[in-house]
């Protein structure tokens, strides 16, 4: 499996309070770079599948449709790693609000 080094790297011992906040900013920042990658392929996989010839008689009107659908999946994964990024600086808060800060 997989890791992600910036995450990876951040031990959860000695003040928690400073590593939790070092690992919500680093999945913070993560997340928002995965986001604005996600939004960049959404718009160029639409704009590709859109130079696609459709039917002939809908003069390519089918092809943009299909391509708008099918790019909108890779918006709703942007939408979802922008949530992400919001839970990350969630993250250190809930742990201040629930255990005493150190």
């Amino acid at each position: 499996m997989a890791e992600i080094s910036e995450l990876a790297s951040i031990e959860f011992e000695g003040s928690l309070g400073e590593a939790f906040k070092l690992y919500g900013e680093a999945l913070e920042e993560i997340a928002d770079r995965w986001a604005t990658e996600l939004a960049l392929a959404a718009a160029d996989a639409e704009a590709a599948m859109t130079t696609m010839s459709g039917h002939l008689l809908l003069f390519g009107l089918d092809t943009r449709v299909k391509a708008r659908r099918t790019a909108k999946r890779l918006k709703r994964a942007q939408e979802m790693v922008d949530a992400l990024a919001a839970r990350g600086d969630k993250f250190h808060r809930d742990y201040r609000k629930h255990f005493r800060a150190d």
